[in-house]
């Protein structure tokens, strides 16, 4: 564990705050499969001829036209305003290549793997503290007030707004992720991994216990420390803020399918 938190806001943040505070996936128009024809039927079935792919543009909603995954940060900041009644999404938002921190970031959560190489402006200045009794050493509580700003405008985003915007926002997370993904891979997939990776996060009310290494803490509790270094994040803003985190994702689960 690292005295030096890099994923602090990041994790969670760059799932709805990062791009325009959306975290949920929308997964209607999947369909269902139903059943089979039978193979007569399949063989005397001509097979169509796929309608070319829309182009980034014709998928674009209207207050999109012009836009690409490159110039899009300013109208996503424009369009993001009053999803949270809290100050800080503004100023968090003016970070450049929002779209594609924001792909990255859940990309790698989504693996378990730390994003903090795309959202290290969100770093937190205070250092992470333990306390010492004798060879006992836990996590100092004061240490997760460093996240309860993270934490609050998290549990302040509007759910429906978010929802919507991501929607709108589709096409360009799409443009973004088809540069870093291998073929066939969806990034609604990868982002509902990313929130469920979180949900499964334990929460832990009492002390935590840690081994003091060369440079660093690991949990001496060897299930915490088998918990990916995404969850492990969680892990340290402490047992109120990582329910209020927890909460709030599954209010956005639960969106999806109403």
């Amino acid at each position: 564990m690292s005295n030096t938190p890099k994923l602090a806001l990041g994790i969670f943040t760059a799932l709805v705050i990062l791009v325009a505070a959306a975290a949920l996936i929308w997964l209607r128009g999947r369909g269902s499969e139903g059943t089979e024809p039978p193979a007569e039927r399949l063989a005397a079935t001509p097979v169509p001829t796929p309608d070319p792919t829309p182009s980034l543009q014709e998928r674009l909603s209207d207050r999109l036209k012009g836009v690409s995954v490159n110039t899009s940060d300013e109208v996503i900041r424009q369009l993001a305003a009053g999803l949270s009644a809290r100050p800080e999404p503004a100023s968090w938002l003016m970070a450049e290549d929002l779209v594609r921190r924001f792909v990255a970031s859940v990309d790698n959560i989504a693996d378990g793997r730390s994003p903090h190489q795309h959202i290290d402006f969100l770093r937190p200045a205070a250092p992470f503290a333990v306390q010492r009794r004798g060879d006992h050493i836990t996590i100092d509580r004061a240490s997760y007030r460093r996240y309860d700003l993270a934490a609050t405008v998290f549990a302040s985003l509007d759910v429906a707004g978010s929802v919507s915007l991501y929607r709108e926002l589709k096409p360009l997370i799409d443009d973004a992720y088809a540069e870093i993904s291998p073929p066939g891979r969806r990034f609604d997939d990868r982002l509902v991994a990313a929130i469920d990776h979180l949900l499964e996060v334990p929460v832990l009310d009492g002390d935590v216990q840690l081994e003091e290494k060369v440079i660093t803490h690991s949990f001496a509790d060897a299930r915490l420390e088998a918990l990916s270094g995404a969850q492990r994040q969680l892990l340290r803003m402490g047992p109120d803020n990582a329910r209020t985190v927890q909460e709030k994702l599954s209010e956005f689960r639960v969106a999806l399918f109403r």
